[in-house]
């Protein structure tokens, strides 16, 4: 696969998220990439978790998604404009919320949060050879000091 490159600005809504998500989906089956790949699959669930994360913590202002796909593998890039950095706790059964990053932990094969200038940039990085298999497993990232 060519290296390839996206990179737009939504406005912090579930709404905005939801099109940013399926835009993404889109571009990666336009570099080529098998729809019905289980990868596609989950590249896509970390882009909606990530995408919802920032509408949900970030506010109304701009989330940036940026993604490159080099080598098989691909690294989403999601920008907002909250300086907080997650701080992931174990939801409980009941919660509604709170199991983002889990999934996102379990699906990416690196990830990690960064304060920027302006916010914050969650990235996450995935083969897109294959999909996780049952060795899979969420782990809760230590909190940054």
């Amino acid at each position: 696969m060519e290296p390839q490159h996206l990179s737009f600005s939504v406005p912090g809504t579930a709404l905005a998220a939801a099109t940013a998500r399926r835009q993404l989906v889109a571009a990666i089956r336009n570099w080529g990439f098998p729809a019905d790949s289980d990868a596609l699959a989950a590249v896509e669930l970390m882009a909606g978790e990530l995408l919802s994360n920032a509408v949900q913590h970030a506010g109304p202002g701009a989330i940036t998604l940026t993604t490159r796909c080099d080598s098989n593998v691909l690294r989403l890039e999601v920008s907002d404009s909250s300086r907080a950095l997650p701080r992931p706790r174990l939801p409980s059964k009941d919660d509604e919320h709170g199991r983002g990053l889990f999934i996102v932990s379990a699906l990416a094969d690196r990830y990690d949060v960064e304060p920027t200038e302006s916010g914050k940039r969650f990235w996450a990085e995935a083969s897109l050879q294959a999909a996780p298999g049952p060795q899979a497993a969420a782990h809760i990232p230590l909190p940054r000091r």
